[in-house]
C-alpha cells in the first residue's frame, strides 16, 4: 500500500499488524513503519518539521501539565512522538491517519498519536501521561502500572471520531514500559483546542521582575527553564516559550509605543535579538529555537544589573 501520509517519512515496508481492541474494521489495516538506514534517516529528519508545524497549527499556545509541569501542548505532544523507531502509521477510513510513538525518556510510559487528514491538517491527538507536574506540584499522579490519557479535538470534529486514539492507548507493549508491566488508563479527558482563539495561560513575574518590561502576548512560562534559576538571577531574568517565529517576537518589540530607546537588534538562522530602555529599564530579548524542537521558540528576557 502506497504511503499517502503528508509528512513523507521514508517508509520501507508494510506490516500486517492484529488490533484487535480497535475492531474488526482495523484489524487487517496495515501499518507502515520506518526504514532505519541513514539515508531514510535523512529523509526524515528533512521531513520531520512539517508534522511539527502542523501540530503548533493545532495546539497553538495552549499549555499544560503532562509530560511535565505546564508546558505547550504542542512540545509535549512532539516529545511524545519523538522516538522515531518505534513511530508507526496506521491507516483510518475517511481518509486519515493515526501517526503514534513515545518519548524518548519515557520507555513507553509517556507517548502520543495524532490523527490526521489527507492535506496533513492534525484533527485529534492525544497524550498518555502521568499527570507530572499537575497541581504545582513535582510528583506525578500516575506510576508504571496506571496513566492517564488526554484527548484534544480540533473544534468541530467528533469526540466519537477520535476513537481510534482510545484504542491506540491500550495498546502499548509491556515491554516498552520501565517496569515490564501492563499498564492501564486510569483516567480519559477531552479538550477542544481552538488554537486561533487560545490565549496564553498569563505569566506570572517572579518576585522582584520589573513590571516595566513588557512580556511577548503569546507565550507562556517556561517552567522547566525558570525553575534552573537561581531566586536572585529569576529576578532579572525570565524565561518564556511561544509557537510563534522568532521573526514575530522580534517584531514585537521592535514595534513597540513609544519604541524603546537605544534599540540595537540582529537576527540569524535560528536566533535573534532586541535590546533598549523602557521608562528607565534597560534589557535583552533573546529568542532562540532548539534544533531538535523547531516550531518552538524559547525566549529569554534579561534586565541589566
Amino acid at each position: 500500500m502506497p504511503s499517502r501520509f503528508p509528512f513523507a517519512f521514508s517508509l520501507s515496508a508494510c506490516l500486517a499488524l492484529s488490533l484487535p481492541t480497535f475492531g474488526t474494521a482495523f484489524a487487517t489495516t496495515p501499518v507502515l513503519v520506518l526504514n532505519t538506514d541513514s539515508e531514510a534517516k535523512d529523509a526524515q529528519d528533512a521531513q520531520a518539521p512539517a508534522l511539527d508545524r502542523a501540530l503548533a497549527r493545532f495546539a497553538g499556545v495552549a499549555s499544560g501539565s503532562y509530560f511535565w509541569s505546564e508546558g505547550l501542548v504542542a512540545e509535549q505532544l512532539i516529545a511524545g512522538l519523538s522516538a522515531s523507531l518505534h513511530r508507526q502509521q496506521l491507516a483510518l477510513p475517511g481518509d486519515m491517519r493515526l501517526l503514534s510513538s513515545y518519548r524518548k525518556v519515557g520507555g513507553g510510559g509517556e507517548r502520543a498519536a495524532v490523527m490526521v487528514d489527507g492535506r496533513g491538517e492534525v484533527l485529534a491527538a492525544a497524550l498518555a501521561h502521568r499527570g507530572c507536574g499537575a497541581d504545582g506540584k513535582a510528583a506525578c499522579r500516575g506510576d508504571d502500572q496506571h496513566a492517564e490519557l488526554v484527548v484534544f479535538l480540533r473544534p468541530g470534529f467528533d469526540r466519537a471520531k477520535a476513537q481510534p486514539l482510545l484504542a491506540w492507548s491500550t495498546q502499548v507493549p509491556k515491554e516498552d514500559l520501565d517496569s515490564g508491566e501492563p499498564e492501564k488508563i486510569v483516567r480519559t479527558d477531552y479538550i477542544t483546542l481552538d488554537a486561533a482563539h487560545t490565549s496564553a495561560a498569563p505569566v506570572k513575574r517572579p518576585k522582584g521582575f520589573s513590571a516595566k518590561v513588557p512580556l511577548y502576548p503569546r507565550a507562556v512560562i517556561y517552567r522547566t527553564g525558570q525553575d534552573a534559576l537561581s531566586d536572585d538571577k529569576a529576578r532579572r531574568v525570565l524565561r518564556l516559550q511561544t509557537t510563534d517565529s522568532i521573526a514575530q517576537v522580534l517584531a514585537f518589540y521592535k514595534q513597540l509605543t513609544p519604541p524603546l530607546a537605544g534599540m540595537e537588534s540582529g537576527a540569524e538562522d535560528r536566533a535573534g535579538y532586541v535590546l533598549g530602555s523602557r521608562d528607565g529599564v534597560r534589557f535583552s530579548v533573546n529568542a532562540r529555537q532548539p534544533r531538535n524542537m523547531p516550531v518552538v521558540t524559547n525566549i529569554e528576557i534579561e534586565i541589566s544589573e
